[in-house]
Parts: C-alpha cells; sequence; structure tokens
C-alpha cells in the first residue's frame, strides 16, 4: 500500500478543526460528573480489585459475556485513573474527542475533500467537521461519558465504524490492506461487545462490490485497447497499408498477451477472494467456540443477563428498530427513563425544528438520487450505497432484539448515517471533478485500483451544486443542535443517572467531605430506600484507596439510632439520611451527636 504524503497546507487544514473538537467535547460534557461507583461499574472494579491483568482479561469462567479486548482496556482504565474516581467522566470525554478525531478524518475521506480544491474543499471541510461535531453533541452519548463502561460502547462503536470506513476503502481502491484491517477490527469487536457480530454479511458484500469494479475496470481497459488499435489502423498511410499484416499480427499479439494477463490474474485473483471470504468465517466459528468454552454458551446474551432465545419477540424487534429509525431522525420516542424526555412532552419549538431537519434532509436525498442516475455503472454506486445502508440497518437490527432499547445502543447507527451524508457529498464532488482530471485512473489491471473515475452520462455540472448540498447539510445539522441539547438537559431522567446522582451524593457526604476518612470513618445510612445492597457497602471506598481495600471503611444500613453499635462515635462514623427527592443523601452525624440542631435538616430534606 502506498503512504501517501502529508502537506503541510493539510495539516493547517486538520488542526484547527481538531482543537474546535477538543473544545467542543470538554464544554459539551462538562456537567457529567463521576465521583462514585455503581452497579456494573463497581462490579466490574472488584475484579480489578483482586485480579491481576491476565486473571481479569482472560477469566476462565464467566457469566454469558466473553469481553477480553475491552476488559483489557478497562484494566488499563482503572490503573491510569487510579484513586481519583472523579477523573472517570473527564476520561471518557477525552476518550470520545479522539473517536471524533477519528470520524473527522473519515469524513474527509468519504468525501474525497483532499482531492478537492478552493470552495469545494471548504465545502468538504466543512462537513467533516460538522459530521465530527454532531456525533459529539449528540444525546446518544450520556453512558459513554457517564458510567465507566461507557469505554464498552465508544471502543465497540469505532471498531465498527472503522470496519464501515476499511471496507469502503476496499472497495473503492481493491487493496488487501484495507480489507485485512478490516478483519482485524472485526476480530477485536466480537470481543469487545459481541453484538457486532451481526456485520458479518458486510465482508461479503464489499468482496462482491470489489469484484464487479474489477471486472468493471477490466472491460474498461480491453475496451480503450481495442479503440486504441482501430485508430492506429485507420491512421496507417498506404505505405504502412501493404504491410498491415505485420500490424495485425501486432495487434493481435497485444490483445492475446493482455487475454493472458487477465487470465493469469482472474485465476489468482479468484483464490484471493476465496481466502478473504473465509477470513470473518473463521474469525465468527473461534469467536463462538471460545465463548462455548468460556461462557458455557455460543450466542451472545441479553441486557441485563437475559437470554434472547427466551426473551426475544418479533414483533417487539420490529417496534424497536421502527423507534431507532425515529431517533436517528431526531424523534425521542422511548419512555423518559430510557431517553430523558418523551418526543410527546417536548415544546413546540422543537417539534418544528426536527420537522424542519426533515424538509432539509429529504432534499438532500432526492438531490443525491438525481445525480446518482446519471453514473455509467450504476450497479456499483447501488451496491456502494448499500454498504452503508446495510451497516447502519444490521446495527439497528442487532440492538432491536433484546428486551429493551436503550439510546447507547443507536449512536454507532446515528454516527454512521451522518458518514453517510459525507460519503452522498464525495460522490457529488466526484461527479463535478470526474473530467477535470482530479480523479486519476491507472490504467494497470493487476493494481485492482478505481478510485472512483468512472465517467459520468451528464455533463460537468457548476460548483455551486455541491457547495449548496453542503449548506443544506449545515442547515440541517443546525437545525438539530438545539435539540440535542434539549435532550441532554434532560439526562437526570434516565435511569442511570439517578443511580449516578446518589452515589456522587454518597461521596460527597462521606470521602469528599471528610479528609480523615478511609479507615477512620464508618459510613450508617438510615432506611436505605434506595435500595443499596450488602456489596456496594463492602465495595464502596475501595476504589478510593490506592492499595485497593477500603482500609476497613464501608457502608452499613440501619433503620433506628438504637442500631448503632456501641463503639459509634463522632469523630468516627458519618450518618447519613436519604433526602426526599430521592436522588441524594444528607449529613445527620452533628444532629445524631448532638453537635447542631434539626432545623436545617427538616428544611433541607
Amino acid at each position: 500500500m502506498k503512504i501517501k504524503k502529508i502537506t503541510k497546507q493539510q495539516v493547517r487544514m486538520v488542526l484547527p478543526a481538531l482543537f474546535a473538537l477538543i473544545l467542543i467535547g470538554l464544554f459539551i460534557n462538562r456537567n457529567i460528573q463521576i465521583r462514585g461507583l455503581y452497579g456494573d461499574d463497581l462490579y466490574l472494579w472488584s475484579y480489578y480489585g483482586e485480579e491481576n491483568f491476565w486473571e481479569f482479561t482472560f477469566p476462565m469462567k464467566t457469566k454469558g459475556n466473553f469481553r477480553p479486548f475491552y476488559w483489557a482496556m478497562s484494566y488499563l482504565e482503572f490503573v491510569i485513573v487510579g484513586r481519583h474516581v472523579n477523573y472517570y467522566a473527564l476520561f471518557n470525554t477525552v476518550i470520545n474527542i479522539a473517536v471524533s478525531f477519528m470520524i473527522y478524518l473519515f469524513s474527509l475521506e468519504f468525501t474525497k475533500t483532499l482531492k478537492l480544491k478552493g470552495k469545494e474543499m471548504t465545502a468538504g471541510q466543512l462537513i467533516s467537521f460538522f459530521t465530527a461535531a454532531m456525533y459529539l453533541g449528540s444525546h446518544f452519548a450520556g453512558y459513554q461519558i457517564g458510567q465507566v463502561l461507557g469505554l464498552l460502547e465508544t471502543m465497540a462503536l469505532g471498531l465498527a465504524l472503522s470496519i464501515l470506513y476499511l471496507l469502503y476503502k476496499f472497495s473503492e481502491a481493491g487493496q488487501s490492506i484495507h480489507y485485512g484491517l478490516a478483519c482485524l477490527c472485526y476480530f477485536l469487536v466480537l470481543f469487545t461487545h459481541e453484538r457486532f457480530l451481526a456485520l458479518f454479511p458486510l465482508f461479503y458484500l464489499s468482496l462482491i462490490l470489489n469484484r464487479i469494479r474489477v471486472k468493471s475496470r477490466s472491460a474498461e481497459i480491453v475496451s480503450k485497447q481495442n479503440n486504441y488499435n482501430r485508430k492506429s489502423l485507420n491512421e496507417k498511410n498506404f505505405e504502412e497499408q501493404q504491410t498491415s499484416g505485420g500490424f495485425e499480427n501486432r495487434s493481435f499479439g497485444v490483445a492475446k498477451t493482455l487475454k493472458e494477463s487477465e487470465s493469469g490474474y482472474g485465476k489468482k485473483s479468484n483464490l484471493d477472494d476465496v481466502l478473504k471470504a473465509a477470513i470473518p468465517l473463521l474469525e465468527v466459528m473461534f469467536f463462538l467456540g471460545i465463548r462455548r468454552i468460556i461462557a458455557g454458551q455460543a450466542m451472545p446474551v441479553g441486557t441485563a443477563g437475559t437470554k434472547v432465545s427466551e426473551t426475544f419477540e418479533l414483533g417487539q424487534a420490529f417496534t424497536y428498530a421502527l423507534q431507532q429509525v425515529q431517533y436517528i431522525f431526531g424523534v425521542n420516542v422511548g419512555q423518559a427513563y430510557l431517553c430523558g424526555i418523551n418526543w410527546r412532552e417536548m415544546p413546540l419549538w422543537a417539534h418544528s425544528l426536527v420537522y424542519g431537519s426533515w424538509i432539509v434532509l429529504f432534499i438532500m436525498i432526492v438531490y443525491f438520487i438525481k445525480e446518482s442516475m446519471k453514473t455509467k455503472n450504476p450497479l456499483c454506486d447501488i451496491l456502494e450505497n448499500l454498504l452503508f445502508i446495510a451497516f447502519i440497518a444490521l446495527c439497528i437490527g442487532c440492538s432491536s432484539i433484546t428486551v429493551r432499547l436503550e439510546i447507547r445502543w443507536i449512536y454507532v447507527s446515528y454516527t454512521a448515517a451522518l458518514l453517510y451524508v459525507c460519503y452522498m457529498f464525495g460522490k457529488l464532488a466526484e461527479a463535478k471533478t470526474a473530467k477535470s482530471g482530479h480523479f486519476q485512473a491507472v490504467d494497470n489491471i493487476k493494481t485492482n485500483v478505481d478510485n472512483c473515475s468512472r465517467r459520468r452520462k451528464s455533463q460537468n455540472f457548476p460548483s455551486g451544486n455541491v457547495i449548496c448540498f453542503a449548506a443544506i447539510f449545515i442547515l440541517y445539522c443546525i437545525l438539530l443542535i438545539p435539540v440535542e441539547q434539549l435532550y441532554r438537559s434532560n439526562f437526570r431522567n434516565i435511569f442511570f443517572f439517578t443511580e449516578l446522582d446518589r452515589v456522587n451524593s454518597l461521596a460527597d457526604q462521606t470521602i469528599g467531605k471528610y479528609s480523615n476518612f478511609l479507615g477512620v470513618r464508618q459510613t450508617y445510612i438510615f432506611y436505605n430506600n434506595y435500595g443499596m445492597t450488602d456489596f456496594y457497602g463492602e465495595y464502596f471506598y475501595k476504589p478510593y484507596d490506592p492499595e485497593k481495600t477500603g482500609q476497613g471503611s464501608e457502608v452499613h444500613f440501619i433503620n433506628d439510632v438504637s442500631e448503632l453499635p456501641e463503639y459509634a462515635t463522632y469523630d468516627n462514623s458519618v450518618i447519613l439520611l436519604e433526602s426526599s427527592d430521592q436522588r441524594e443523601y444528607i449529613d445527620i452525624t452533628d444532629q445524631i451527636f448532638g453537635k447542631a440542631d434539626w432545623d436545617a435538616i427538616t428544611q433541607k430534606g
């Protein structure tokens, strides 16, 4: 694979966008904080606290999941953050910003920005930047930032989108390195989040597309050679016509050599395709086999430990799939505890902006279809579009088969839809420059390269059409940005943010409030209406301890003051009461030990 030289102009073009993405990512997620671990986060940390890297990454037995690549990265995350629990949200934000960098670079490729000039290049830059910025600002990112396990979804999303990008590059250029890297990403994503097993058919779609491109390219080379020979023959003078037999023999020899070359290459290409087709199949077989041994079952489990084979309902899956499509188009169709705010609860202005974005999107799609119908080789274009559509459909399908639909699973489909728009712009820009020489093809069948330089039936159209498409997409983004911010402002209604608020408050009122806490104080919570388990009590303070032991500080639950142990004193205890809003704790240590009156507590509770 030829390594492209990066120019100073390209660096100057990319760096400001990357810097802007950093600012957007930090600003947009500034209010999401993790100061205490709970649920799956604390459960995963408990293994980290008791196992070494190899035991943590490759357990001998698991309860339904086997995700060694994610577990390895998660172990490194725990090591990096250490006892600074309040840095987890920042860590997740930085990782998400890094993924936005990747999406920006993918967008530059899909839009063909680096091959454009002038206003078209600027338009491609803007589309690429807005794509990455919309990814960062999406309300689908709530889980990725608000939970330590958000790293799981972010890694899976990044690997899945890398598969899409690499298969696109393979189908476009035919270079095996792209296909090999896509297979590597597929192997890693299988052992990150098993639902992306569903991307398996994409590899065969890309192989079919590449094969069609090869045959089309071969036919084009033969046609050009024949046209050249006929033209040369017609231009020969009378003297050359006398020796035409020799020329015809030479012409026949060239055609014969080309045919033999094509035949030899065809056999080699067929063998390569068979090998390429076998790789994803072997990966799936290995994945299912290792799951059978380690997890006890080949097929992945559903949400919250459920079995898909027991909970799957076709009607429910179809409903969830339709809901995901609505989510992608800006409609929060789910219940508030899953998405923050339901569509029916939203104000009129938000509805109007979403409806307006549909009109803008419809215009973009109609214009793209109109121009796509002018291509000389429609089959390749159809399959290329199908690559994006199939990716989105497979991601929607694999996240619709479990017991509920959470917005974190829609993030990858939403981002792929944005990248699809980038692809549309790239095809329009390609059509505009097809006859200008900006996209040059290499007439060598062995390179198997088709740099998207197919001749169009239509005449070259003004650059204003390409710029207009970019302006429409930017308008689409501008319409949805306020809606996304409205969705984000209702994060606290999502079920796991309620739990996050509680443990954040528990941390604030104990280890965050008392400097000499670990190994000195015990926490006592009245009533425990929040339903914290003994597991919380034992492990909650361990992540704050460099030695991972908590130094004996734990959480205990009581229903009456008389249940306090005899050794409990003002200096070694923190006593908490649950607030009336069911989201935080109130420190009543001073009141219990007679250091303050109860008036302030009555008003606060």
